[in-house]
């Protein structure tokens, strides 16, 4: 089956890395000849050299906007030229570009649903929103649902029946995040104490990311661990603002801003915490269980899916600072728990959240949609 999996462009975000790793996986499947479509390149992050590397072709339409007839042009031409048996969409407006070849020429569609909702701050984002709906409906033969409670939520947005609609968790490199054993050489480096209990939190600075409830959750947690640090990792457009709310704890919370050693910080902290309020499966959780690391996390979106409660780690109610504080004392203060929590992780997400296995559902999500058109 010849297939074009289709991103905007190859920008620095969660869906887009997860494409740069699996799709050599879906490449390398017998039967399956992939080509990697994007828009165009001007969002363009290191993961394009990634691509490059891969050995999996791009094509780029070189669109200057949503609606370029020459980019469309280009897009319909290629279909055809390459007798392209399925396309699979990724994002907004790839999602619009795929409903309407199917619609047009009849070629066979899949989309992927990366988020719980759409953003509706304006008309234009509104617009979009309504589009990629209409796109679902009327435009795809499946959808992928990256995990089971978007594809609960996305039944109801869209008003899809649930049978159009499979979960296909997203994987990891497992081995990247095997970094436990290196733990006290990167305590060393940063200059970290062997024995300080290290909370880290990896997400963007912006807002529903809950960074402030774990700031609320500080004095409670200080009464029962005196001596634990926080470090949060990521950057983003609310650094300021949040940076001033946690000063009152600036010998506690620590700023690292953006790291390329997320996996070597995680196999050195003790617990990983994540107070979202939204959050469609998210994937520094699959990272943290990778790295051996027991998880503090909200009940949104797809984490009760990867972190299993009072197993792998605790779920808790959104918002509750208090709860919040509660179990990342449970853990800190108990280490052999805390061990045996990440040493769970460890193997549920090695049985669940790799690579292979995405590129594989993926691939049999394929060929029932071309069952369906009896090729």
């Amino acid at each position: 089956m010849r297939v074009l999996l289709m991103l905007s462009s190859m920008a620095m975000g969660g869906a887009e890395r997860n494409i740069a790793a699996v799709v050599p996986h879906i490449n390398a499947i017998e039967g399956v000849s992939l080509t990697l479509g994007t828009l165009n390149t001007r969002r363009d992050s290191p993961l394009a050299d990634l691509i490059a590397d891969s050995g999996v072709p791009r094509f780029d339409l070189g669109a200057k906007r949503m609606v370029d007839p020459i980019a469309w042009r280009r897009f319909t031409d290629f279909l055809r030229r390459e007798r392209i048996d399925l396309v699979h969409s990724q994002d907004q407006d790839t999602n619009i570009y795929n409903a309407l070849s199917r619609r047009r020429l009849g070629i066979p569609s899949v989309m992927t649903r990366h988020v719980m909702f759409e953003p509706f701050t304006n008309l234009k984002t509104r617009l979009r929103a309504q589009l990629v709906l209409l796109s679902a409906r009327f435009g795809a033969d499946r959808v992928i649902a990256v995990s089971e409670a978007v594809r609960q939520q996305f039944a109801k947005q869209a008003g899809l029946p649930l049978a159009k609609i499979e979960t296909v968790y997203n994987g990891i490199e497992l081995e990247k995040f095997n970094t436990r054993a290196r733990r006290a050489e990167t305590r060393a480096a940063l200059g970290w104490a062997p024995d300080a209990p290290i909370v880290i939190m990896v997400a963007v600075l912006r807002g529903g990311k809950g960074h402030e409830v774990l700031f609320e959750a500080v004095p409670a947690l200080r009464q029962r661990i005196p001596n634990v640090q926080i470090a949060l990792v990521g950057d983003g457009e609310e650094r300021a603002k949040l940076e001033a709310l946690a000063a009152p704890y600036a010998d506690v919370i620590h700023f690292l801003g953006q790291r390329m050693d997320v996996p070597a910080l995680l196999g050195a902290a003790d617990a990983l915490v994540l107070p979202s309020w939204s959050e469609a499966l998210p994937t520094v959780l699959i990272e943290a269980g990778a790295a051996s690391l027991p998880c503090v996390a909200t009940d949104v979106g797809g984490t009760a899916e990867i972190v299993v409660d009072g197993e792998t780690g605790y779920v808790i109610p959104k918002g509750d600072s208090a709860v919040l504080a509660a179990r990342l004392a449970d853990l800190l203060s108990d280490s052999a728990r805390a061990a045996q929590m990440g040493a769970a992780a460890l193997q549920r997400v090695t049985g669940i959240f790799t690579l292979p296995q995405q590129a594989k559902r993926t691939v049999e999500v394929y060929a029932r949609v071309l069952a369906l058109h009896g090729k």
